[in-house]
């Protein structure tokens, strides 16, 4: 048979493990917290990164074009001439 003592004890040692669990629950979510910020702030420079990649294969294209119709044209003048 248990005792108001024994059930005070026991109530006590559930708030215990409550506070204890709250507590352990907080400090994980600020880590969660920084490491979502972490990883957003690697993610915009991705972004960046992608971008500029991105534009910079345009140019090359972009060039590579040029070239071709370049020798195309000359291709079809030297034919012309023939």
């Amino acid at each position: 048979m248990s005792t108001a003592f024994d059930k005070f004890q026991e109530l006590e040692t559930r708030i215990v493990r409550a506070v204890d669990l709250v507590k352990t629950t907080r400090e994980e979510l600020a880590g969660a917290r920084t490491q979502i910020s972490r990883l957003e702030r690697e993610l915009d420079e991705l972004r960046r990164e992608r971008e500029l990649v991105k534009n910079r294969v345009e140019t090359l294209l972009g060039t590579l074009s040029e070239l071709t119709e370049e020798e195309s044209a000359k291709a079809e003048v030297a034919v012309h001439r023939r």
